[in-house]
């Protein structure tokens, strides 16, 4: 099984249990959108493993490795604890004393469409880089066989730390290693679209695989279709692309020209779509870990992404799937 890192940063999570109120009972819980699709990697390897007759592999080392930095607070300590419980790796997460995580919380409205308010101006994660831990990332990607981040990772770290970041990325692509990248774009987190997009393209040169969600990619490149999205970023350097479009068809494309598109099941019973987008990444991976072909890890991707948007959160139990 492939062994991914994956970079970014994990908050407090609080979620109001009925839709379009914002004070009320509220659930206490933490995600981050690549907190999330580690964890959607590690549950997905599991099962996957779990109803493998065949399977003769370990499946006690972890499968995802998550990469950020935390304070050394209860709320940060209970963090690692809940993520090395779900089979994820901590060694290169980086605690700060006197740091603390961010906070955001969500609102739902009758549809289970989400909004979000944040606190994360000082967030522990912003320093995930600093002190010399690039140095002891760079040290761990021998172990690693590919390493994930989102257009948030980026978006979080100032100017230096993202030049860091990017050619963190390119030595550890220039080894061989398989770079996946989901552009996961939030507006409000750069200091303007040219930023963004000059980050973007630095970027797809060195992916294997790009996640993007149509609507994010269209509303900053103004692709007109998934299909424009693909062949952006194929035109931009990637291997391959997946593009999300919600409950419309998932679209692939290869550099080798591979094409096509699958359609999701229908989910009458939307309750909450946090998470949506992140789930299907880490379960792609997980399902592609596991010797999958490109359309298998689609449709079982689809699949937890369908049980996720149907529960409050972004972290839900996925254990009494079975996966196609």
């Amino acid at each position: 099984m492939s062994h991914i890192a994956f970079i970014g940063e994990c908050m407090i999570e609080l979620s109001g249990s009925k839709p379009d109120a914002i004070f009320g009972t509220a659930q206490l819980g933490f995600a981050g959108d690549t907190l999330n699709a580690a964890t959607y990697m590690a549950r997905t390897s599991r099962l996957l493993a779990d109803g493998d007759a065949q399977n003769t592999k370990d499946v006690s080392a972890n499968t995802a490795s998550y990469i950020t930095a935390l304070g050394t607070d209860p709320y940060s300590n209970a963090m690692l604890h809940a993520w090395q419980q779900d089979g994820i790796g901590t060694d290169l997460v980086r605690q700060i004393d006197g740091a603390l995580p961010g906070l955001y919380a969500i609102q739902t409205d009758a549809h289970g469409e989400r909004s979000f308010s944040y606190w994360r101006a000082h967030a522990a994660a912003k320093q995930m880089l600093s002190d010399g831990h690039d140095d002891k990332i760079r040290t761990a990607f021998a172990q690693l066989d590919g390493i994930y981040l989102s257009g948030i990772t980026l978006a979080i770290l100032s100017e230096s730390d993202r030049t860091k970041m990017i050619k963190l990325v390119a030595d550890f692509a220039d080894q061989g290693g398989k770079v996946y990248f989901d552009t996961n774009h939030r507006p409000r987190l750069w200091s303007d679209s040219k930023t963004a997009i000059a980050a973007y393209k630095a970027i797809a040169p060195l992916c294997h695989t790009v996640l993007p969600t149509f609507d994010d990619d269209a509303a900053l490149f103004g692709d007109a279709s998934p299909t424009d999205t693909a062949k952006r970023w194929l035109a931009a350097g990637a291997w391959e692309v997946i593009v999300k479009s919600g409950g419309d068809p998932t679209f692939y494309a290869t550099q080798t020209g591979d094409t096509g598109s699958i359609t999701p099941p229908v989910i009458t019973d939307i309750v909450d779509t946090t998470s949506a987008g992140d789930s299907f990444n880490g379960a792609f991976l997980g399902a592609k870990s596991h010797g999958k072909t490109t359309q298998q890890a689609i449709v079982i991707a689809q699949q937890v992404a369908g049980r996720v948007i149907g529960r409050h959160g972004a972290l839900v139990d996925i254990s009494d799937l079975t996966l196609a």
